[in-house]
């Protein structure tokens, strides 16, 4: 029933919805337009009002209703970064392969994110946004994003006084990650700067730097396709923990 209770819930659901969208991967993609990343917002969050009862108090004032909004807004976007984190440790072992293999400076714009991103980089968050979609973690956000509402009820904090350290810990999980997918590229490029250092004394008069560069590219992007695997697996177990995590971290 469309009264002024039931509004006033669905349109702090719809903050917290809102929150989640425009931080999470993928959901916050720029190739969705504007108003259905809304729409997908409102109706999630209608979702979440009529499948559970009201809360015990509801904000009367502007004053009130402000806060509340505040601290949806505060949730959804704690949620939305957990989401975001895993994706975070994509672009930082994209960062680290493109260096070890000498592609960093070929960076072009990606329409998505509107911002600079190597080949190797594009290439990843793709692989990392099928990944999303294969394992169905985005059903497992949704549900959770639905169960907040149990853990967390419409305008009221719930006084967790260890989300800060969990969203420390959080974070700190993206350079072991990334590093971790990164690692294969890392030791294979020490193996090749290391075998062409060692012929650069043998042969002083062979360019070492322009043939070590070709050799670089060819080994490590071989080497990239034949780890992906390993990629998917680590990018798999992080997914599996996404939905705790942002139960958890509710302030």
């Amino acid at each position: 029933m469309l009264n002024g209770e039931f509004l006033l819930m669905w349109f702090l659901a719809s903050v917290r919805a809102t929150g989640v969208m425009i931080v999470s991967p993928v959901f916050s993609s720029k190739a969705l337009p504007a108003m259905i990343r809304l729409l997908a917002a409102l109706f999630v969050a209608m979702l979440a009002v009529w499948t559970r009862k009201a809360p015990g108090s509801l904000p009367v004032n502007v004053g009130e209703i402000v806060v509340a909004m505040a601290q949806e807004a505060l949730i959804g976007l704690l949620m939305g970064w957990v989401v975001r984190l895993t994706m975070n440790s994509v672009e930082v072992a994209s960062h680290v392969i493109s260096s070890e293999l000498g592609l960093s400076m070929g960076q072009q714009i990606d329409p998505m994110s509107d911002t600079s991103e190597s080949a190797v980089g594009q290439l990843l968050m793709s692989f990392a946004s099928m990944v999303f979609f294969i394992s169905e973690a985005h059903q497992s956000v949704l549900a959770a994003f639905l169960r907040s509402f149990d853990v967390a009820p419409l305008a009221m904090l719930r006084g967790n006084i260890g989300s800060p350290d969990l969203l420390v810990t959080a974070t700190g999980k993206i350079f072991r990650i990334g590093l971790q997918i990164a690692a294969p590229l890392i030791a294979i490029n020490f193996v090749i700067s290391f075998t062409f250092s060692i012929l650069g004394k043998v042969a002083p008069s062979m360019n070492v730097f322009g043939e070590s560069f070709a050799v670089r590219i060819v080994v490590g992007l071989t080497l990239l396709g034949i780890t992906l695997s390993l990629a998917a697996q680590l990018l798999l177990e992080s997914f599996g923990q996404v939905p705790e995590t942002m139960l958890r971290i509710i302030p």
